[in-house]
């Protein structure tokens, strides 16, 4: 135990010796420590003091003090005081005990002895002998005080590095404190710039801030004892000049500033700290797509733009932005004048979106903002709506030339976008109430655009005169926005003429008619004269010259004229019986005549004549004299009975005008009375009707003297029904009685003023009759009938005084007596018009007998004068003499000839083959006489035989015409013993379709008779041969007439043609005199012939009855001049389709609004 202390007390020793060794390090370390701090403290303040270093090399200065006072401090500091509390590598006990034992010698020895001998004693064998060793020499360095090795004192040795920086420092903050003080706080901050004191030093207030590529103008000011003339700044290592603006005042721009800056001033040496200018980060939209979602009607592909802000887009269009940002906290827009802004939706850290439909035109704008910089910057745009247009639709109107009432239509529609259905619209209006809207439905269009026709056929509303329809087309588009929009085509109107205005129509129809055929008559003898005076001028010449040909040339010129003429007044007549057709039905006889009228109106100019024109003006420049000649007399000759068909013509026209304006004013009078009569019964009514108000009125007169009160009373009651206008007891309600009676006299009184007016204007019609009767050559006896239009007059002059005067029975007498006179005077006309129509028939008759007569006989005259002609010689007194013979005879036949024109002005039935026929007679034996004076027997013959056949053919004719007249004569008996329409059960003049072929089979019988006869020695008499030859000129000339009418509607048969060349040949051969088996067989075959095209004529006319239903079901087609033209209008809409589909609307529209305007010019 003692052993264990003795050591124990040893180490505690030791220990306390190593806590003093640390301590003494410590004082050691701080006063090196210290040393070292100041002096490298007042080195680093006076060097800054003097020097001013930069930022840079103060912050390197600063460090580097602080990195040696760390170092220093931690080694000569931190390390002992760690050490002292035994932290970290400290001194073992044996190297204590040798420090100990180099400053005790003594002791050195026993106190490692001692340590040793503890470190074996727990190993050795001899523990206890060891353990007893090292408490005796513990025993002995005991006493020994370790502690004292070392000496504190021994450290103020060290004060002498110390105490002189102190020192210094002390007398520095009391003597210069600036040195210390501004030194180190420059040095403490050293990423501040400091200016070293200067004369003058710059001076900037502003707040250096600018947006992100934006312009920061900066001022500084320079203060100082002396001010500098210049001064410069220094950015980016790049001096600029400052702009001096005023004394110690200078400004410098910065343009477009995208990053930080940094930036001094210097001037005269001396520069100022640096600055720096901060970049606030701008928001931005660095791009943007706008995606288009076109409404599905259009037809448009989707689109997507990029960075376009400006829109063209169709009316509905869904609009999606997507804008992609940066530095963007917000994306607002702002449409139209809306105050409140909208915020695009953030997706993404860049990315916003916004979606919208357009309706309308507006302007947008955008604002972009974030943290630092609210709605910093704003851009506009604008959306244009396409709106969906109104659909685009026109028609053009053409009418049927032959039919007013058939109209054809064709037109175009178009959208922007698409059609939807396109239709017709129509309503009537009839007195003065308009119908119902009828609609047609036409073919939906497909596409854009369409080119549409339309046929309406106005016959089949069964118009009225004075009805009106008005029409139009309606197109609707396709509009998926709005609803289905529509345009319709100006409303076009039909009007009906009402039937005054009809009669006016036709009466100046009349009057042009006749107008023309004056005019047409009158240049007609002047054409005559002059080409009488032209060929006397050419006998005389020798040769046709120039002037001669010319001079032709312009009677041509007037021949063709005089025909243009005759064609308008044909047209005039045409239109007048449409006319006719429209608002009246004339009786069949008029209707019959008024298409014999046309009929021989057609045949004016005949084929031959205009053959002859155009023979003339294709061989004028060749024509010889004598050829000119014979030319010249064709064509006089041609023109004189042209002539005498153009005063024909007038005639009858004039006759026929008359009779049907007799038989209108007839039909005007029986209608007017029919007015009257029922006038005379309302009449009548209302006169009743006052009865029972004058006895009513007494029962009230006498209730009124027994009881005044309720007289009183029925007074009010009978003012009050005076006013309100009844007139009878109300039990049976007012509109019975409006039903059964008029509603007042002012309406008989009218009524009857109107009845008034209309027999005035019958009397003027009277007059207008009288006055076309005296035009007429063949005047009738006209009855005026003045005295009883006199009675009727006065009767109802008196019947409306009288109702003028309330006096409705005699107002009523007197109207019917007006109505029976009216019924006597219509049926007086009109028995007096048949009766002189039939007395005119029987004088036609008659003269048409002796003109028959006298025919004949020339004919038997021609033929015998021929046949006397045949021994004799040219050179022979005899011959001579029978040319006088022939010479009387033309003169004879000139005699028939105006006895002819005479009677064809009054018999409609002679149709114009007949003067033809007598005009080939004249040429005949005009001919004949030419070739006898000239001593052409043979070429004489030939004439006089043709001359012959030609008057067989016109008495066969004639025959036939006082056949019709005989059988009109019989219908118009029984016609007036039997019922009002003359004419029997069928229409005059008009024959059986199988007419020819019964009269060629009859005609064939008759010549196989005739051969019999001749094979039994009967031969046939020349009489009997002009008579078949002249049927079978008839039978060829109607034949013709057929043809003609089929050629006119486009249906001419060549067989036909082979059929007249046929029976040409036989008339010939008749006329010699020829008939043999070989004749007949001919005749047989042309019977054939005729019957085969008369039974397929048969057939066709039955498949065309059979299918009438179905027929009147199709659809009308257009004429093939519409037709051309609108293929012409589908070429020219080619062009629309031309125009590429790659094109943007806006460019695709300017396109076709250029083609239009093309087509617009065109």
């Amino acid at each position: 135990m003692t052993t264990k202390d003795n050591y124990q007390l040893l180490i505690e020793k030791l220990d306390q010796f190593i806590r003093k060794y640390y301590v003494n390090q410590l004082i050691r370390g701080g006063l090196y420590s210290l040393a070292l701090l100041l002096v490298l403290f007042l080195g680093l303040n006076f060097l800054e003091y003097h020097f001013y270093f930069a930022p840079g090399v103060r912050e390197g200065l600063f460090w580097s003090f602080v990195g040696v006072s760390a170092v220093a401090l931690f080694a000569w500091v931190w390390t002992p005081v760690f050490h002292y509390f035994k932290l970290g590598k400290i001194i073992s006990h044996e190297q204590a005990a040798r420090i100990v034992g180099e400053h005790f010698s003594g002791v050195k020895d026993k106190l490692l002895n001692v340590l040793q001998l503890n470190s074996q004693a727990d190993t050795a064998i001899s523990r206890e002998l060891i353990l007893a060793s090292i408490n005796q020499k513990s025993e002995e360095i005991r006493p020994v005080p370790f502690r004292n090795a070392i000496d504190l004192g021994q450290n103020r040795k060290y004060l002498r590095y110390t105490l002189p920086p102190l020192l210094l420092l002390i007398i520095l903050l009391f003597a210069a404190p600036s040195l210390i003080t501004d030194s180190t706080a420059r040095l403490i901050k050293y990423n501040k710039e400091f200016e070293k004191p200067a004369p003058f030093h710059f001076i900037l207030e502003e707040d250096l801030k600018v947006v992100q590529y934006g312009e920061f103008p900066l001022t500084v000011r320079v203060e100082g004892e002396v001010l500098p003339d210049e001064a410069f700044i220094n950015v980016d290592n790049i001096q600029y000049r400052l702009t001096k603006t005023g004394a110690g005042v200078f400004s410098y721009h910065f343009s477009n500033v995208q990053k930080n800056t940094e930036f001094n001033f210097f001037s005269s040496g001396i520069t100022s700290r640096n600055y720096t200018l901060e970049v606030l980060k701008k928001p931005n939209i660095t791009s943007f797509d706008v995606k288009l979602d076109f409404p599905g009607y259009t037809g448009r592909k989707d689109e997507e733009l990029k960075s376009i802000g400006d829109l063209v887009v169709p009316a509905g269009t869904n609009i999606n932005w997507v804008f992609s940002a940066e530095n963007t906290g917000d994306i607002s827009l702002r449409f139209g004048n809306e105050q409140d802004l909208v915020q695009a939706k953030r997706f993404s850290d860049e990315l916003f979106t916004f979606k919208k439909r357009a309706l309308k035109d507006e302007a947008y704008r955008l604002f972009i903002s974030n943290e630092n910089l609210p709605n910093a910057d704003s851009v506009s745009y604008s959306i244009t709506v396409i709106p969906d247009l109104y659909p685009s639709i026109n028609a053009e109107e053409f009418r049927d030339s032959t039919n007013t009432k058939l109209l054809y239509f064709v037109g175009d529609a178009s959208d922007d976008y698409g059609l939807l259905s396109l239709a017709f619209h129509y309503r009537i209006k009839r007195n003065g109430h308009e119908g119902t809207l009828q609609t047609i439905k036409l073919k939906k269009p497909e596409g854009k655009a369409i080119q549409y026709h339309h046929i309406f056929d106005l016959s089949e509303l069964a118009l009225k005169p004075g009805d009106e329809v008005t029409y139009y087309f309606e197109a609707f588009d396709n509009d998926g926005v709005n609803g289905s929009k529509s345009s319709r085509t100006t409303l076009m109107v039909y009007s009906m003429p009402t039937l005054e205005e009809f009669e006016d129509m036709a009466e100046q129809n009349n009057q042009a008619i006749k107008d023309k055929l004056k005019d047409a008559l009158k240049e007609s003898k002047k054409v005559q004269e002059d080409m009488k005076k032209l060929h006397d001028k050419v006998l005389q010449q020798n040769d046709m010259d120039w002037q001669t040909r010319k001079e032709l040339e312009k009677l041509l010129d007037r021949q063709k004229e005089l025909e243009k003429q005759i064609d308008e007044a044909k047209q005039a007549l045409d239109e007048n019986q449409k006319n006719q057709e429209e608002y009246s039905q004339p009786e069949q006889s008029m209707q019959d005549k008024q298409e014999q009228l046309q009929d021989l109106m057609k045949d004016v100019v005949s084929d031959e004549m205009k053959d002859l024109m155009k023979k003339i003006e294709d061989l004028l420049q060749e024509m010889d004299k004598d050829k000119a000649l014979e030319m010249m007399k064709d064509m006089q000759s041609g023109d004189e009975q042209m002539q005498n068909e153009l005063d024909r013509m007038l005639e009858l026209f004039k006759q026929l005008e008359f009779e049907y304006l007799t038989q209108q004013t007839i039909d005007k009078l029986e209608e007017l009375a029919k007015e009257q009569e029922k006038l005379a019964a309302e009449t009548e009514k209302a006169s009743e009707k006052d009865q029972a108000k004058t006895k009513d009125d007494e029962q009230k007169a006498s209730s009124e003297k027994t009881d005044e009160k309720n007289a009183s009373d029925k007074k009010d009651e009978k003012a009050s029904e005076k006013q309100n206008g009844n007139k009878q007891d109300s039990q049976e309600g007012q509109q019975a009685k409006d039903e059964q009676q008029p509603k007042s006299q002012d309406d008989l009184e009218k009524k009857q003023e109107e009845i008034n007016k209309k027999f005035e204007d019958i009397e003027k019609k009277m007059e207008d009759l009288e006055k076309k009767n005296e035009e007429m050559q063949n005047k009738k006896e006209f009855d005026d009938q003045k005295e009883e239009r006199e009675d009727i007059k006065e009767d109802l002059n008196d019947s409306k005084k009288n109702i003028q005067q309330s006096q409705n029975q005699k107002a009523s007498r007197k109207q019917k007596s007006a109505s029976k006179k009216m019924k006597e005077m219509a049926n007086n006309m009109s028995m007096q018009m048949q009766q002189q129509q039939m007395e005119q028939l029987e004088l036609d008759m008659k003269a048409l007998r002796q003109l028959l007569e006298n025919i004949v006989t020339l004919s038997f005259s021609q033929e015998d004068l021929m046949n006397q002609f045949l021994p004799v010689e040219i050179n022979t007194p005899r011959y001579v003499t029978l040319t006088k013979d022939q010479k009387k005879i033309q003169d004879d036949f000139k005699v028939v000839e105006d006895s002819l024109y005479a009677l064809a002005k009054r018999v409609i039935q002679m149709e114009g083959f007949i003067t033809d026929k007598a005009g080939d007679i004249k040429d005949n034996m005009r001919r004949s006489l030419d070739h006898l004076e000239e001593r052409q027997k043979p070429q004489a013959g030939e004439q006089q035989q043709r001359a012959m056949k030609n008057l067989n053919d016109l008495a066969l004719m004639l025959s036939e015409v006082m056949q019709q007249m005989q059988q009109q004569m019989s219908g118009m008996m029984a016609g007036s013993q039997m019922c009002s329409n003359p004419g029997g059960t069928g229409s005059q003049g008009q024959s059986p379709k199988d007419k020819i072929s019964e009269g060629q089979q009859k005609l064939n019988e008759g010549m196989q008779k005739m051969k019999q006869g001749q094979e039994n020695g009967n031969g046939g008499t020349s009489k009997e041969f002009a008579e078949m030859a002249a049927r079978q000129a008839a039978l060829r000339k109607a034949l013709r007439e057929k043809q003609k009418k089929l050629q006119e509607q486009g249906q001419g048969d060549k067989e036909l043609e082979q059929i007249m060349d046929q029976m040409n040949k036989i008339e010939t051969e008749l006329v010699n005199k020829h008939l043999t088996n070989e004749m007949l067989k001919r005749q047989q075959g042309i019977l054939n012939r005729l019957l085969e095209h008369e039974r397929a004529e048969r057939q066709q006319e039955y498949d065309t009855k059979r299918k009438s239903e179905t027929a009147a079901q199709q659809e009308r087609k257009l004429p093939p001049s519409l037709e051309e033209y609108i293929k012409k209008r589908e070429a020219e809409i080619e062009l629309f389709k031309t125009v590429s589909p790659s094109l943007k609307p806006y460019y695709k529209s300017l396109v076709e609004e250029y083609y239009k305007s093309l087509k617009g010019t065109e």
